[in-house]
């Protein structure tokens, strides 16, 4: 009979237990909004925080107060059902020390002592992490400064990292309710700062379903206990231990996520990034330009490399919305300055002219970073159009002097105006300056030799301008003949006498054609004239036989 009433006893426990489980927790509960949210322990203990879910109405063991009596009502498994009443002593489990009667109330009374107590003033939890990066100019003791500072708050270092002279990392946890102080303390030591992340998460949902499942868990794990304690076979008492290691571990992770939820949102996290604030660098980036439109405008930058700095990369921005040039060519001057290798640009437009470019220069070295940059004003004008018009193409007599004249525009703006004319047969060039208001350019010249193809003459104009120097040319053919000798009347025998011997040499050599021309088809034409004969005399016997015969005259006169 007591079998069947401890069976019965226990399907009872076990599906009292799976309805506390399907109600989350809600049994026993306080209300959420009468809960005064605690915070981690004294500054720099961060390993022994006053846990949060003390306020939440937890002992100092995990389990709530008034969920003490609770507690009595023992949960079981299905393995565990026909556990005997007896179970050897050495399988029983010790009894867990109950919770002090004032936990709770030493948790609320040194809650205001606390350097975090005001956390969750607001009744929720929130973890708060902030990124910070910072110009410095000492990353070593900016670092040291940190952690100080963490210190200083009740806080501690995370980590700290400075691998290079002019970079280095510190992560720092301090208070929440100090979080603010420290950030503008972190900003006051820099001499910028680059960008600053703050994020905020609230954990207060996750932390209170996870305080109900551990209440839940640590009931079981009583009602388990006590089974333990009951168990009489050793089978028995192996399967009630069994689930008791389950709830067990489950409570161990449970209980390691609220630790961890506690701390975080009870210690802010502060991730700062520190970079070394850079030297100057002086940078000349040239003289201003003015350019025309499509011409090759040319950069180059000098500087004066401080020491210890070996390593530099430069940009050059041209300041038409076109894509930047970089490189890492430098090379040193005789003065011990150095420059950088040179760019080239094509402006495109001269309406948002003038243009600012501007070059940035970075170094590094075991010195740490130096920094410059310079602008250049660019003008981008369009060059002024001359047009040139060096003449038709005319003849001439070898060994005579001739003059060729040249006309060209002269467009406003236009000074310093020259020309130059090139005969194409090796000679000297003739050149000359043309004075204001002139729009022709003249010169003279002999040829000592003719040919049979024309002599190429080239007529080039100069001049400069504010948007640079300007050029245009012509071209024109002059044909050169033989000088000719003594004439009569118009009649020179060593000419014309040329032309008649080179007429009757054509004719004879027309002739000649002709004749071997008539040999070679000599067949031909003698096949063509028998067919000619034979066809006439063909034609005569036919108009001969179709004539009526004469007629006979009588004999006797009738």
């Amino acid at each position: 009979m007591s079998r069947f009433v401890l069976a019965l006893l226990l399907v009872a426990i076990a599906m009292f237990g799976l309805v506390l489980g399907a109600c989350g927790g809600d049994v026993e509960s306080e209300s959420f909004d009468d809960a005064a949210f605690g915070a981690p322990g004294n500054p720099g203990n961060p390993g022994e925080p006053v846990l949060i879910r003390q306020e939440f109405g937890l002992s100092a063991s995990g389990s709530s107060e008034e969920s003490a009596p609770a507690m009595k009502t023992q949960v079981a498994s299905a393995d565990a059902m026909a556990v005997p009443t007896a179970v050897p002593a050495a399988m029983t489990a010790p009894a867990q020390p109950a919770a002090p009667a004032n936990v709770q109330a030493a948790t609320s009374e040194d809650s205001s002592d606390r350097p975090v107590a005001s956390l969750v003033a607001q009744q929720r939890i929130i973890v708060r992490t902030v990124d910070l990066a910072l110009v410095v100019a000492d990353v070593s003791a900016s670092i040291e400064d940190a952690s100080s500072l963490a210190e200083r708050t009740g806080g501690w270092v995370v980590s700290s990292e400075h691998s290079q002279k002019h970079r280095g990392s510190v992560t720092l946890r301090v208070p929440a309710d100090s979080l603010d102080d420290a950030i503008d303390s972190l900003r006051s030591t820099a001499v910028d700062v680059d960008y600053e992340i703050a994020n905020s998460q609230d954990v207060t949902d996750e932390y209170i379903d996870l305080n109900s499942r551990l209440r839940n868990l640590e009931a079981t794990e009583q009602a388990l206990l006590s089974l333990l304690n009951k168990a009489e076979k050793v089978e028995d008492a192996l399967a009630v231990q069994r689930e008791l290691t389950f709830v067990q571990e489950q409570v161990e992770v449970i209980q390691g996520r609220v630790k961890y939820l506690e701390q975080t949102a009870a210690y802010s996290l502060i991730n700062v990034s520190l970079r070394l604030a850079p030297a100057e660098l002086r940078v000349d980036g040239g003289g201003d330009q003015t350019v025309s439109v499509g011409e090759l405008a040319r950069f180059r930058a000098t500087f004066t490399p401080p020491e210890d700095i070996d390593d530099y990369v430069f940009t050059w921005d041209f300041g038409d919305g076109s894509g930047t040039v970089s490189g890492t060519t430098v090379a040193p001057t005789v003065s011990g300055a150095k420059v950088t290798a040179t760019v080239t640009h094509f402006y495109e437009d001269q309406r948002d002219s003038p243009y600012i470019a501007t070059v940035e220069l970075t170094g590094t070295g075991d010195a740490g970073v130096a920094e410059g940059s310079d602008t250049v004003i660019v003008s981008v004008t369009r060059v002024p159009n001359i047009e040139v018009f060096a003449g038709e193409s005319f003849s001439v007599t070898a060994g005579e002097q001739f003059e060729v004249s040249g006309s060209f525009t002269r467009p406003a703006g236009v000074a310093d105006v020259a020309y130059t004319w090139d005969f194409g047969d090796g000679s000297s060039p003739v050149t000359g300056e043309l004075s204001e208001g002139r729009t022709t350019a003249s010169a003279t010249h002999a040829y000592d030799n003719h040919r049979p193809r024309p002599y190429d003459v080239t007529l080039t104009i100069t001049a400069t301008s504010e948007a640079g120097d300007i050029e245009a040319r012509s071209q024109t053919s002059v044909y050169v003949e033989q000088a000719l000798g003594w004439t009569v009347g118009g009649w020179t025998p060593g000419e014309d006498g040329k032309d008649a011997t080179r007429a009757l040499s054509e004719v004879l050599q027309g002739l000649t054609t002709l004749l071997i021309w008539a040999v070679i088809f000599s067949p031909f034409w003698l096949v063509i004239a028998a067919l000619i004969w034979y066809l006439v005399r063909r034609s005569r016997r036919y108009q001969a036989q179709r004539q009526p015969p004469a007629s006979t005259p009588d004999p006797t006169g009738d």
